[in-house]
């Protein structure tokens, strides 16, 4: 009866975490960047002191050969003596300068009377940076969202182990109130047969059938998720009837009288246990709800060739909140009793079978619940060729 959902909360509960451990995972970021920008001028400063002074010995310069280091001289006006770094370099006040994905190392050389200024271009090793950078990520991940089961599963479980004593219990309390429901029913019907016309035998007959709705709804939202209730062709005219006439003991003990216009012979694909649940909820609440002797119309016609409409009006108190009317556990009116799982249950089968509804109701002067169904294209075929041939004849 309750709904959990534990990785939801895991998720959650992770997110916040590792927001806790951005920080210090961006400063070991930042620890390996500097390792490597140490690496990289300490490479340099070497390959300088390797080739300093053949660079400079004579009086023109002996460049080395290099894949990875290049260079740059200057002269102490800062005009370009050597180019060999294909970067343009926007500023030449720098002893040490990275611009992505290259780090710069500048070294001022005395050669006589002479100053040169010698810049030498290394590129960094970022393939270390990012490989820790993933694997801090992904480590850090595990370890949160492993840490966050663990949590948030030893936190649920009481409310776990108390939503399955609750389940057990309406499970059970299902199973042994159907056999006193049923041999009540059995025995009002038998008493009916006695006894024509008596205004106790009436409230009787309304209250178990009430009973008898109840259970059933909550019956079929026990079992829908586990239960596969199959699609058949229904006739939508007798099956309302038959549920109209089901009414009429509850209507008549509330002083509710039910008119009705239906359309005869309007066929639909649905499973009857799902229509019954949309219609008896209905029709329940349009009755619950109505002004003492008051009325409930309902009404079953063609709104195309392809869709019926069902509607239920009522004149009563109405609806306060319509946003609220399908919510689980909701109830307009307290005073009137019920779980609060009939119009959810109703929302849940129309998303199901793709069936449209609308609702307009007003405070004190009642409401109007509408379904749109879709016909069965192949009962309706069927029916139009059998008048066809029977006229022929």
């Amino acid at each position: 009866m309750f709904s959990l959902n534990p990785f939801r909360s895991v998720l959650v509960y992770t997110l916040i975490v590792m927001a806790l451990f951005c920080v210090p995972s961006y400063f070991a970021i930042q620890s390996t960047i500097m390792e490597e920008k140490y690496k990289a001028t300490q490479e340099i400063l070497e390959w300088v002191d390797a080739h300093e002074k053949s660079i400079f010995e004579k009086e023109r310069f002996e460049i080395p050969r290099s894949v990875r280091f290049h260079i740059n001289i200057y002269d102490e006006t800062q005009q370009l003596l050597y180019k060999g770094i294909q970067a343009h370099l926007t500023h030449s006040n720098f002893k040490v300068h990275v611009a992505y994905p290259f780090l710069y190392y500048q070294k001022e050389i005395q050669k006589g009377s002479d100053v040169f200024y010698l810049v030498v271009e290394l590129q960094l090793n970022y393939a270390k940076i990012i490989f820790i950078a993933t694997m801090l990520f992904f480590i850090v991940l595990f370890l949160v969202y492993l840490m966050s089961n663990i949590f948030v599963h030893s936190s649920i479980y009481p409310y776990k182990k108390m939503q399955r004593y609750v389940n057990d219990f309406f499970n059970d309390s299902m199973h042994e109130l159907k056999t006193p429901l049923g041999v009540i029913n059995i025995n009002v019907e038998l008493l009916s047969s006695y006894v024509t016309s008596s205004k106790h035998l009436q409230r009787i007959k309304a209250a178990t059938k009430q009973m008898q709705m109840t259970y059933e709804d909550v019956e079929y939202y026990i079992k829908h998720k586990k239960v596969t209730y199959n699609k058949e062709p229904v006739n939508l005219s007798e099956y309302l009837n038959a549920r109209i006439a089901f009414f009429e003991d509850i209507s008549v003990a509330k002083s509710i009288s039910l008119e009705h216009d239906v359309m005869p012979n309007l066929m639909i694909y649905i499973s009857k246990v799902e229509l019954q649940r949309i219609i008896d909820n209905t029709l329940s609440n349009a009755i619950k709800y109505s002004f003492f002797q008051g009325k409930v119309e309902i009404k079953l016609y063609l709104k195309d060739e392809e869709q019926c409409v069902l509607s239920f009006q009522d004149y009563g108190q109405g609806i306060k909140d319509l946003y609220k009317v399908f919510q689980r556990f909701e109830r307009e009116d307290s005073v009137q009793g019920g779980f609060g799982l009939g119009l959810n249950i109703v929302q849940n089968i129309c998303n199901k079978n793709d069936i449209d509804i609308n609702i307009e109701s007003y405070e004190n002067k009642g409401s109007c619940f509408t379904y749109i169904f879709k016909l069965d294209k192949k009962k309706l075929l069927d029916g139009v060729d059998d008048a066809e041939i029977k006229g022929e004849r």
